[in-house]
This record gives C-alpha cells, structure tokens and sequence, in this order.
C-alpha cells in the first residue's frame, strides 16, 4: 500500500521541476517549432486554436497546453508525457498509441476522442467529458476518471489497474469484459 501512494506522490509531483522552464506566454515561435519540427518539449501553447492539427508522432511532452482548442486532431502515436492540458478541447480527435504518461487531463473535452492502445499511466482525467470516447486496449492503469462523463465509451480490453472511476458516469459504456454497463452505472459498470 505504501508503494501505491509513493507512486500517486510521484505521478502528482514528479513533473514540478518541467514548469520552470516554461515561458508564461504563447510564443509563436514554439508554436513555428512544433510544425517544422514536429517536437516542442516544455512549451508554452496555452490557449492555443488549432482545429484539425496534425500532429501524428509529435512529442508534446511537458507542454502547457491549458484551455487550447485541437479538436479533430490528427495525433497518433503523440507524446504528451506529463502534458498539462487542462480545460483544453480535442472532441473528435484521434489518440490511438499515443503516450499520455502523467498527463493533466482535468475538465478536458475529450467526446468521441479514440484512444485505442493509448498509454495513459498516471493520467488526472477528473471531470473530463468522454462520452463516446474509444479506450479499447488503452493502458489507464492508475488514472483518475472520477467525476469523468464516459457514458457510451468503450473500455473493451484496457487495463484499469487501480483506476479510479469515483462518480464516473459509464452508462452504456462497453467494460472491459464486452459487456454494456446499465444507464444507471455510476462509478462502477452494473
């Protein structure tokens, strides 16, 4: 038990020392860096408007990308390990393999988002909107959806390991096993 909450500790504290090297306002150039190079580590994108990036193969990983709008995104196998992107809005778009590792999830948009074989270790999904979202064989070992709206998601074939679905609507949701949660499910697939 007490290595479970070292890891939690580690997973919730272990990205403080990225921040400091993030600036506090978008910058056009990280933004130029990321579509000629296909990389921005630690930027600072917050409030970025993007819709239908494309962004296949990208590594995002410890960017600020708080309240940033990249619906029906183009993002597979992506880095965004230890990504902060809360509040941010990517309905409709395609995460299949991409690594999410600590990622800061919280109060993001993520309706109809595939996440198929997406690593998700450690991630912080409290009161993200997933409805219809695809999670088939994603790896959410240890993330925390309470509060999540996964209603109609299809968790068929993930590991959720010590996952956390506290208040979780999964009504209609596919579980693990391939059977359909009633519409009352919260919390845990009846």
């Amino acid at each position: 038990m007490k290595k479970f909450f070292f890891t939690l500790f580690l997973l919730a504290f272990g990205s403080l020392s990225l921040w400091p090297s993030i600036s506090c306002a978008f910058n056009n150039e990280m933004l130029e860096q990321l579509k000629n190079k296909n990389e921005c580590q630690r930027c600072d994108l917050q409030y970025l408007n993007w819709p239908k990036a494309q962004l296949a193969k990208a590594n995002l990983s410890g960017a600020l990308l708080l309240k940033s709008q990249m619906n029906d995104g183009l993002f597979t196998e992506a880095k965004f390990v230890w990504a902060n992107l809360e509040q941010a809005e990517l309905t409709g778009s395609d995460l299949r393999q991409a690594d999410l590792t600590g990622a800061d999830l919280r109060h993001t948009q993520l309706n109809r988002v595939d996440f198929t074989k997406a690593y998700l270790y450690g991630a912080n999904m409290t009161d993200a909107k997933a409805v219809g979202a695809n999670f088939t064989h994603a790896f959410l070992k240890g993330v925390n959806l309470s509060g999540a709206d996964l209603q109609n998601s299809n968790f068929q074939g993930a590991n959720i390991d010590l996952a956390v679905f506290t208040d979780a609507l999964l009504g209609g949701a596919t579980w693990v096993d391939g059977r359909s949660c009633l519409p009352q499910s919260k919390g845990r697939c009846q």
